[in-house]
Order: C-alpha cells, then structure tokens, then sequence
C-alpha cells in the first residue's frame, strides 16, 4: 500500500477513537516512521480537484471477533467529476474539491454514520491513485498532457515530454492532428454553451433560446437548432403530463359532484325511513300494527344508513385523490428545475475545462506550424527559460520557474529556448495566455515581447 494510504488509514484510524491504546501509540510510530522516510510532494497538503482518480476503502471493526471486515461494495476507483464531486454506492454524490484525502474519508466516514447509525463501526480511507494532469508545452518533443507524479520537478517534466524539441519529418501530421484538436475542443466549447443558454432558459420558462453573446457572429444555426428542439421537446413532454394530472383531477371534481347530490339524496331516504319507522313503532305500542312490519322498516333504515355511510367514504377518497393530483404536478415542475439546475451546475463546470483545452490546442497548433526548430544554447547556461500556469484561489497565475521547480497537478508548464539572432526574429516568442473566467464569460489575454 503506498504511504500516502497507509498515512490516511493511521489518521483515520487515530481520529475515530475505535482503536485500543497500544494501537494509537503503535500507528503514531508507523506514521513517524513514514515522514522520516518521505518528505511531502507539496508544501501544503494536497487538495482534491476534477480530474482526479481515487481509491477508497471502508472497513468495519468487528469486535467480537477482533477483527477488520472490508466492505467490498466500495473497494473500487473513483473519479472526481467536473463539478468537484464522486459519487459513491449508498452516499450518492459527495463534495471532494477542495478536501484533502483525509477530509474527504472523514466526510464518506460521516454519511456512513448517517446512513447506518453504527457510529465507531466503520471507517473510510481514501487514497489518491492518479492525480489531474499537468500539461508541457514550447520547445519539447511531445507537448501535451501527461500523467502527475508527486516530487516532479519542471526539468523532469521537460523529460517526460520527450526533452526539447528536435527536428522532425512528422510536423505536418503533428499539425493536422493539433488542428482537429482544436476544432473538437472549440465545437464541444460552442456546444456547451448553447446548452448552458438551453438550460437557462428553461430554468425560466422562456420558449425560446438567447444567443449566448460568447457565440455572436458565429455559425451556430445547427447546434442552435438541436438545442431548441431539445428544449421544446421537454417543455411539451412536461405540459403533456401536466395536462393529463389536471384531465385526471377534473374526472375527481365531477365525481365528487356527483357524489355529494347522491350523499343528500341518500340523507333524504334516511329521514324518511326513520320517520315511517317512528310512526309503525308507534302503532306497534299500541296493537295497531304488526311487529313484522317494524323489523322490515328497521332493516330498510339501516341498509339506508350504510349505504349513506359509503356515499361518504367513496366522496373522501375522491377529495384525497383531488389532493394528490395537484402534488403531483408540483412535484413533476419541482424535479424538472432541479433536473435542470444539476444540468447547468455541469454545464459552466465543464467550460471552464473545454476552454482550457482548447488553448492548449491552439498552442500547439502553433508551435505545429512553426518552421524546423534548432535550438543554439548559449553559455552559462541562461538559454532556456522556464514558465509556469497555476490555478490559485480560482484564477490563473503565470510565474517564471527554473528546473528545480515542483510541478502541481493542473500545471502548464512552457518551455522557450532562446534562440541565435537570426532565428530569433522569425520565430522566437514568449507568450503568456492568461484565461479569466466569470459567470461564462472568458478574455484570452496573450502577450508577447521578442528577444532580439
């Protein structure tokens, strides 16, 4: 089991006071034993984002027969979805950006309780299998995205890339392969955000789409027309049931009418009978009538009396489904606009993604397109320069970096080698792109300075 699993099990392990003294002072020892053997990838703990996978494991401590019991159902590896989220068997979707791997097992650890009600009978460990990518880009081999490991340095990126770049007969399918790229990702971008307008949309029950102002001037017609129908196509199915609640609710009103005319009719039948058998009983006390006559009109009371007993019973039933037609309907509208709202949550998380990559794409589009590169290094080492992009506090940073650098997931790092002066004017270039994101809304800034 690698450290960082062992280190979230002891911690757990530690914090759920369900292990005996000697097990508390034996894991602090094996804990103390693997910081002496590892120093941290990060210089703050890690925090958990999209992209990540991971691996949990919930055991339950069995007393009785002093012993851990795994519970297989979620042994298995997760992903953590663009909205920051996994979901787990029994829990559904739980909240993992912006947790550490410990903070994450403690809250799985948490709605187990809420689910079972065992509290000490179980605990979570999370373990991070494969981290978010991190992305190479410039004077490299292979620019692109690669696999995270923890305690990579920005030379050993540049390494993973293929070294620096080298002249090569394949940049024409290089180039061609960048190009689709781009054209996938920026489709799948337009895309997104006519859906994103869809949903919007239907959020405030409009029947038509608003042009998303990120797509104005754009040729749109076809994927504006899938998302129209789609939206007209949900709005018709929701009215179609609406309409068949309130056809069901008006066949209850009118039985209820009917009822209620049965009801006074039936109470009118009663009366009278009860009146006839007041005055037979009468005739009875006095020899006048036979009791014969009597028993027959007590039987026709109490047939009348039951028979109003079930008028009634019949008119509650019918109110009752009266009343849950109309939560049926509350309910269909309430569903579809929380269907809707999950949807758009999804939909602006994954743009922020879909336009990182289309930059990325784009880059590399352009470093297909230039001319064969021949890097002339100079002396003293001063030839590369090294940059790095980082997400911090939900906005991108770019910083110069040297090779000794740590590398974080979600990291772009671009290379430029500096160039003789006569390739330098042609094409050497120092380009920061710098991607703000607010409500849907994104300006690519890019600067650039030749070095002459």
């Amino acid at each position: 089991m690698p450290r960082n699993s062992i280190e979230s099990w002891i911690t757990a392990s530690i914090w759920s006071h369900r292990v005996t003294p000697l097990c508390v002072r034996a894991s602090l020892a094996a804990l103390g034993v693997l910081q002496l053997l590892a120093a941290p990838a990060f210089s703050a703990e890690y925090l958990l984002g999209p992209q990540d996978k991971l691996r949990l494991k919930v055991v339950e401590w069995r007393a009785g027969k002093a012993e851990y019991y795994e519970w297989t159902p979620f042994g298995a590896e997760y992903i953590v979805n663009p909205a920051g989220r996994v979901s787990l068997p029994m829990i559904g979707e739980i909240t993992a950006e912006g947790r550490t791997s410990d903070q994450l097992a403690r809250a799985i650890t948490a709605e187990l309780y809420k689910r079972t009600g065992f509290m000490g009978a179980q605990e979570a460990a999370v373990e991070i299998v494969q981290y978010r990518p991190f992305y190479v880009l410039g004077d490299v081999e292979r620019p692109g995205e690669f696999n995270f490991r923890p305690g990579l340095s920005v030379l050993q990126a540049v390494g993973v890339a293929g070294g620096l770049h080298r002249p090569s007969e394949a940049g024409m399918r290089e180039q061609i392969n960048a190009a689709g790229n781009v054209e996938a990702a920026r489709l799948e971008l337009w895309r997104t955000y006519i859906r994103r307008a869809r949903l919007e949309a239907e959020l405030a029950e409009q029947n038509t789409i608003t042009l998303p102002p990120e797509l104005a001037n754009k040729d749109i017609g076809i994927l504006l027309a899938e998302e129209a129908t789609i939206l007209i196509t949900r709005r018709d199915a929701l009215q179609s049931q609406l309409t068949a609640l309130s056809e069901l609710r008006s066949l209850y009103e009118k039985e209820i009418t009917s009822l209620q005319s049965k009801l006074v009719t039936q109470e009118k039948q009663v009366v009278l009978a009860q009146r006839e058998l007041n005055t037979v009983g009468a005739l009875v006390d006095k020899g006048l009538a036979v009791t014969s006559r009597q028993f027959a009109l007590e039987r026709t009371t109490a047939d009348l009396q039951s028979g109003m007993l079930d008028v009634q019973t019949a008119l509650v039933r019918a109110q009752q489904e009266v009343r849950k037609t109309e939560r049926d309907a509350t309910d269909l509208v309430k569903d579809g606009k929380a269907k809707a709202s999950s949807e758009l949550r999804e939909a602006k998380a994954s743009i922020e993604q879909l336009i990182n990559r289309m930059n990325t794409s784009e880059t590399l589009v352009a470093e297909a397109t230039t001319s064969p590169r021949m890097a002339q290094y100079e002396s003293g080492g001063k030839s590369l320069s090294y940059w790095i992009q980082r997400r911090k506090d939900g906005a991108m940073a770019t910083f110069r970096a040297d090779d000794g650098t740590l590398v974080e997931p979600g990291d772009v790092v671009r290379v430029e080698v500096n160039r003789a002066p006569s390739a330098a004017a042609s094409v050497s270039r120092t380009g920061v792109a710098t991607t703000a994101f607010n409500a849907g809304n994104f300006a690519t800034i890019v600067s650039q300075s030749g070095e002459q």
